[in-house]
């Protein structure tokens, strides 16, 4: 094959001259053909090679210059994308209407304070918890009157802790009622804050059937 010196073109004979006028050319040998090699697998030829074409050149740079002016066109000289419009928004907004004014509304009456008594809730705590101690108290079969005394201190949670009975007389059938009283409430609720962890005691004290409950 002979290629011209100017333009580059290919010609499989040499000529005089070439389309450019030039007359000057250099010789390109022939590119060497591998021989190709197969076999036969399963009445299949598999084919192993392939001859090695010649080059082309001229044709892949040509190739490579449209390649880069079409991704210059699409980058800097393409049409400019579409903005996206933003759609208008529809949600409806609530209007508070008729809003009276803050002085017609407003009341700075002061609110009545109760006098802070600190033993109040511990008070009211202590009722409750000689009533429940009341309601495990079974009077049935003591005779006669007597008197005696139950003693117990609180943790923080309610639970009776140190139980401790005092036989003030010689009562026994009492005696037996308050232990088991005494026995039968394991906890109640959690005290106030404003009890110290005193010892409570109170005294069963009545006659017959007819018992009560009271703190010494």
């Amino acid at each position: 094959m002979y290629r011209c010196k100017e333009c580059k073109t290919l010609y499989k004979d040499k000529v005089d001259y070439c389309d450019c006028g030039n007359n000057v050319f250099e010789e390109i040998p022939d590119a060497p053909v591998e021989p190709v090699k197969s076999y036969m697998d399963d009445d299949v030829e598999i084919i192993t090679k392939r001859p090695i074409l010649p080059v082309n050149w001229l044709s892949i740079t040509i190739f490579s210059l449209c390649c880069v002016f079409s991704l210059v066109f699409v980058l800097f000289l393409g049409p400019e994308p579409k903005k996206r419009e933003k759609l208008p928004n529809t949600t409806e907004k609530t209007v508070v209407k008729d809003i009276p004014d803050i002085e017609q509304i407003w009341d700075d009456t002061p609110a009545y304070s109760v006098p802070v008594n600190p033993y109040a809730d511990l008070n009211l705590y202590k009722d409750g918890l000689k009533n429940a101690l009341m309601a495990n108290l079974d009077t049935v079969g003591i005779e006669g009157s007597g008197t005696c005394e139950v003693q117990f201190v609180l943790d923080r949670h309610g639970n009776l802790k140190k139980k401790k009975l005092y036989q003030n007389t010689a009562n026994k059938p009492l005696m037996v009622a308050a232990k088991n009283m005494l026995s039968a409430l394991k906890s109640y609720n959690p005290p106030p804050e404003s009890y110290d962890g005193s010892p409570l005691t109170l005294e069963v004290f009545g006659s017959g059937e007819d018992y009560q409950l009271r703190y010494k």
